[in-house]
């Protein structure tokens, strides 16, 4: 590889800048599994702009050896320093941490407009998990002898983001703060998903990134975290 510097998004200079490598680590190989080639490469460099270490990890995506004509790699994608956001539940759906790693990707490539769509979809993911039962939950049913049957639910119609949003503060899931952040988020998401002449600024939409993961952090996280504190502070009492 005779590359000397590698394209990344400095998040103080808020841009795209070529940082110098000062070091390249490389992974390749065979899935085991799949029998598909895979490499990856983790790039360490200085910003040229403001000094900032940084690094960031590309991915190959075609190879010569299996029959592309030429080799090629992703655009890379900055770990260090403000690495994308992980969580500790294991309740948050799919749904919400791939769009929130979407959004994240976005960002660093600076379009704004799609980071903030993902970061409605992520929220508008997050309002269906916890206001619409699946369709495989049970819903319990007496009928007329008294008896206890149980059915599946039926399919409902899709909670969208804006009624999803109001019925988290009318059950007090978010509070007032929360739920006034959801508006603007909303808003934004409204006008980076049709063709306005409005713009998205990458403030904007780092500003949103910062609440979608505070929000999604509130309800799942820290929900997890205080009923383990419970469960923790009945076994003290009862010991």
């Amino acid at each position: 590889m005779s590359q000397k510097t590698f394209i990344v998004d400095c998040p103080y200079c808020r841009v795209k800048v070529a940082a110098e490598i000062s070091g390249v680590a490389e992974n390749n190989g065979t899935d085991y599994d799949t029998h598909e080639s895979y490499a990856d490469r983790l790039y360490v460099g200085k910003c040229p702009r403001c000094g900032t270490l940084l690094a960031g990890e590309s991915h190959q995506i075609n190879f010569i050896a299996t029959g592309a004509e030429f080799d090629v790699w992703s655009d890379v994608i900055r770990l260090y320093p403000k690495p994308p956001k992980t969580f500790s539940s294991h309740r948050i759906p799919r749904v919400v941490t791939d769009s929130l790693l979407e959004g994240d990707r976005s960002l660093q490539a600076g379009s704004h407009t799609a980071a903030c769509v993902m970061f409605g979809r992520a929220l508008e993911a997050v309002c269906r998990d916890l206001l619409q039962p699946s369709p495989t939950d049970p819903v319990q049913e007496v009928d007329k002898s008294k008896r206890t049957k149980y059915k599946l639910a039926a399919p409902k119609k899709k909670i969208m983001l804006a009624a999803g949003i109001r019925e988290l503060k009318e059950k007090s899931i978010i509070d007032q703060r929360l739920y006034d952040w959801s508006q603007q988020l909303k808003a934004f998401r409204d006008i980076a998903a049709h063709p306005d002449e409005a713009s998205i600024s990458r403030q904007d939409a780092e500003d949103l990134q910062t609440f979608v993961y505070a929000i999604v952090e509130y309800i799942y996280d820290l929900t997890d975290r205080y009923e383990q504190f419970k469960r923790r502070i009945e076994r003290m009492k009862k010991a």
